[in-house]
């Protein structure tokens, strides 16, 4: 059984690529989430491992830089693993994504930079549909 998700993933830590003996490459990188806010009103903010295969991943690490936004769709999944030093079972969660889109970065700081301009309204008996 998998766990699906998608949404949006900042990319918080710099891409790492890894090359396996087979020819196939993995990307991996810590994705921040954005979950909104606690009671208390603060913002709460939480990360995952986020894998990405193949050249989806190599997209990825050629083109992204630290701290872009991606919608990313994927399954989650559970690692498991016995720590070396001490034989405790360990576990965690990864986002391995499969397909991504690259979002839109404001590139100004200046609130008053000029907007697109907007087509001018239709009389809405024009329209014909």
């Amino acid at each position: 059984m998998s766990l699906y998700a998608n949404g949006i993933v900042r990319i918080i830590t710099k891409p790492e690529a890894r090359y396996l003996e087979s020819g196939n490459s993995v990307v991996n990188f810590v994705g921040g989430i954005h979950e909104g806010k606690d009671k208390n009103g603060n913002y709460v903010k939480n990360a995952i491992d986020c894998e990405v295969w193949g050249k989806v991943g190599e997209t990825i690490l050629e083109r992204c830089s630290l701290m872009a936004s991606i919608m990313v769709t994927g399954s989650i999944r559970r690692q498991d693993w016995e720590d070396r030093e001490t034989g405790a079972k360990r576990s965690k969660h990864v986002l391995s994504i499969g397909r991504f889109e690259f979002l839109p970065r404001n590139t100004s700081d200046d609130a008053s930079a000029p907007s697109a301009p907007s087509a001018p309204a239709d009389d809405e008996d024009d329209l014909p549909f």
